[in-house]
Order: C-alpha cells, then sequence, then structure tokens
C-alpha cells in the first residue's frame, strides 16, 4: 500500500496528524511527502519528494484564497514510479484499516462523490455527479498512458470558469476525466460539517475530512500523549493483552503469555491460575477502584494507569478525556477497557497484538456476578476487532468454537 500527500510548509503540522492515524491502523503502509520546494517535514520511515511544476501562476485565485499551488500537485502525480497510489490531502484522519480501499478494482480513478455543495458545480461542468479528490485511488500507469498531467493542465488553461466561480485542481481533474471517474462509498472521504443527501454517521467513515479552515479538531483524535512515557515499552513490541473472559481458563495458554514482550491486564483479573493467564504484568489499565494497594500490588505491574480521571487508583498515568471520547463516539458508548488498551497498542505502534481471553460476552467476565449488566457494545467491538484481525493488525488466540463458527 502505497499513501502520498502532496503539501507545502504550511501544512506540515496537520499532515503529520494524518500520517500518525494512517499508520496506526496501516502500519505496513509506504508514505511518501511531495513538495514543489524543499520543506522541513520529517518524520521517520516518510519518503519525501520534490515535484517542479510551470512557474506561472494557475488559474487566477481569490484573495486568500486556501486553495494553495501546492494542491495543483496533484495533478503531476503520474511520474511517481507506481503503478498504484491512493493519495490523501493532509486534513484528513483515517479511521480504520484501509485494505479493502487499496484492494478494490481501479481503472483510472476511484473517488467519493461530493456533498451538496459539489452537487451545483457538477451542473456546472455538465456532469452527473463531482468527485472529491482529497482522497483518491489513482491507477498511474492507466493515467500515464491517456496523458493525465496534460489532461489537467489543458483545463486549468483554456476550460471557461464555471457558473459557480471556482475553479481550482479539483474541478481540472473532474473535466479532464469526467468519463473515467469511478465513484466508491462516501465512507471512504466523509467531509465533517457538510451537508449529505444520505449522510452516515462520522465514526463510520474509514476516511474524515476536515474539510474548511478550522483544523483545530484534528488534534482531538486518540494520540495517548499524556502516556508518551510508555512509548518506548510498547512501540515495535510484541504485545499481549489478557482479557478477562471466564473461557480464559479453558485454555493452558500462561506460558505462550509470558514469552511476550509486553504483557497487559485490567481490572479484577487477579492471576490465580498462572497456567491459563501467565503471570507477567507490565501494565495494568484499571476501570475500577481497586480497594486496597495490595490488590494493585499483587500484579507487579511496572505501570499502573486509569482509564479516566473517574477512579481514584494511585497511579502512573490517567487516559486523557479526548482519547477516551473520541473511542465512546465510535462505539456509541463507552468502550471497554480491553478496547482501549487494544486501541492504546495500535496508535503506539506495536509490533504485534495478540489477545486472549476475549470473547465479546459470550462467556462471563470471571469475576462479575451472573446478574452483571454491561456498559459496553460487544457486539460493536467484536465487529470492529475482527476487521482488524482480517487485516492483519492482531490476533484473538484462541477463539472458541462460535468465535470458529461466525469467522467461517
Amino acid at each position: 500500500m502505497i499513501i502520498v500527500y502532496c503539501i507545502d510548509e504550511h501544512y506540515s503540522d496537520i499532515t503529520a496528524i494524518s500520517i500518525r492515524s494512517v499508520r496506526k491502523f496501516n502500519p505496513q503502509a509506504k508514505i511518501i511527502v511531495v513538495s514543489e520546494e524543499p520543506i522541513s517535514f520529517y518524520m521517520d520511515g516518510v519518503e519525501k519528494m520534490v515535484f517542479k511544476m510551470p512557474r506561472e501562476e494557475f488559474r487566477k485565485r481569490k484573495e486568500n484564497d486556501r486553495i494553495s499551488r501546492a494542491a495543483y500537485l496533484k495533478c503531476f502525480l503520474t511520474g511517481l514510479p507506481f503503478e498504484k497510489i491512493i493519495y490523501l490531502d493532509g486534513d484528513t484522519i483515517c479511521q480504520g484499516p484501509l485494505n479493502e480501499l487499496w484492494d478494490m478494482p481501479c481503472e483510472y480513478i476511484n473517488l467519493c462523490e461530493s456533498h451538496k455543495f459539489g452537487k451545483e458545480q457538477a451542473k456546472s461542468i455538465g456532469s452527473e455527479k463531482y468527485g472529491l479528490t482529497g482522497m483518491m485511488v489513482m491507477n498511474l500507469d492507466s493515467l500515464r498512458k491517456i496523458g493525465f498531467t496534460d489532461l489537467c493542465l489543458d483545463v486549468e488553461k483554456n476550460y471557461p470558469t464555471p457558473a459557480t466561480g471556482w475553479q481550482h485542481d479539483e474541478t481540472c481533474i473532474n473535466v479532464a476525466l469526467k468519463d473515467k471517474l469511478t465513484f466508491i462509498d462516501k465512507k471512504w472521504n466523509y467531509c465533517r460539517n457538510r451537508e449529505y443527501d444520505d449522510p452516515i454517521p462520522e465514526a463510520q467513515a474509514k476516511i474524515l475530512h476536515y474539510v474548511g479552515r478550522q483544523k483545530e479538531d484534528m488534534k482531538r483524535v486518540p494520540n495517548y500523549n499524556t502516556l508518551e512515557v510508555i512509548t518506548n515499552d510498547i512501540k515495535g513490541k510484541r504485545v499481549a493483552i489478557i482479557g478477562n473472559a471466564k473461557s480464559l481458563f479453558d485454555f493452558e495458554q500462561g506460558a505462550k503469555i509470558d514469552s511476550f514482550d509486553f504483557v497487559i491486564r485490567f481490572n479484577r483479573g487477579f492471576i490465580t491460575r498462572p497456567e491459563c493467564q501467565g503471570s507477567k504484568t507490565s501494565l495494568l489499565l484499571l476501570g475500577t477502584d481497586l480497594i486496597t494497594s495490595d490488590e494493585i500490588n499483587s500484579f507487579q505491574a511496572k505501570w499502573v494507569l486509569n482509564r479516566s480521571n473517574r477512579y481514584n487508583n494511585p497511579v502512573y498515568f490517567t487516559i486523557s478525556n479526548w482519547d477516551r471520547k473520541a473511542l465512546r463516539e465510535k462505539l456509541d458508548c463507552q468502550p471497554s477497557t480491553g478496547f482501549m488498551a487494544i486501541d492504546l497498542c495500535l496508535a503506539l505502534g506495536a509490533k504485534s497484538i495478540d489477545l486472549f481471553g476475549f470473547d465479546f460476552e459470550r462467556t462471563p467476565t470471571f469475576y462479575n456476578s451472573p446478574d452483571y449488566k454491561t456498559l459496553h457494545n460487544y457486539s460493536k467491538e467484536e465487529q470492529i476487532v475482527s476487521d482488524y484481525e482480517r487485516c492483519g493488525l492482531l490476533t484473538i488466540n484462541p477463539k472458541t468454537e462460535q468465535q470458529n463458527d461466525k469467522q467461517n
């Protein structure tokens, strides 16, 4: 998977946020940042390329127009030495794996239809639909064969400005490839604060686009910057997350659990059968108040965290309200502590994540009473975690017979 951004110096900060969100769910993606002039932008593992464009100014823009020359760089991406890429604007947030997007057939360009703003532009250029170019899957081989860059530059130079009064890089691409655009599900480029005929919850978008001038909300995605001190313990490490489903005791996986670099446990999951639970604890994540410090100390954990400031356990750190709120919006309810641990490990770049004792309420939590009522949506969590597993982000070990039947 190859993901490309086109930016200038002014877009560096928000592009870095976008790249972190992409890497969280697509750690193997090759990421390239293209600019017209050398820029100071740096992120480990991100390749930078400089593409020169025509010296003359593009279509005269209005004063203070937010569309910069860098936006036109996407018209020159056929100069990249690849067969196919995913192009992303810097003001996008990735909210899940992009494997499905990358794997779908692409003849020329796959992109999403515009919100209501684009309907007027579609009429102005004589098209049924107007495509948003903030996310494009681009078949560069096919585009090179039809002279994509020259087609776009010809539109830029000669095509009359539409009745709407605006024409930028996006309109150039829509006009130049009028009959060669393939429109895909809006979840792949869903714009915040824009009106759609058939809207979806923003949490369901795979790519959420922060269009317009206000970008501050991009900084409010889960990044766990309050937990930077534990990053080195998780980044690039093999992590085991131990849930508290009663089915954990059906398998003697203790030795395997203890072989991991970093082991996460939660709440009252006290170790009573190490042959099934293992004995190692690197991080204890608490979504309940333990009664005595002896209960916390029994885990012998290197790190102890509260999942929110609601709890009064003596801990090293507390997960921020913003991080938890973002997960709550994704699930439409409070995330389980286990789901939060998974998200934390994805964000901090674990090499691998293995789950034990996760059966999504098929068996009760082993220390709860039989009549306990959960506050979590385990069905929704299972859908998301199963998607992560299909995309190679984690492994559920071992599965119950019911889970195996559902997967098959």
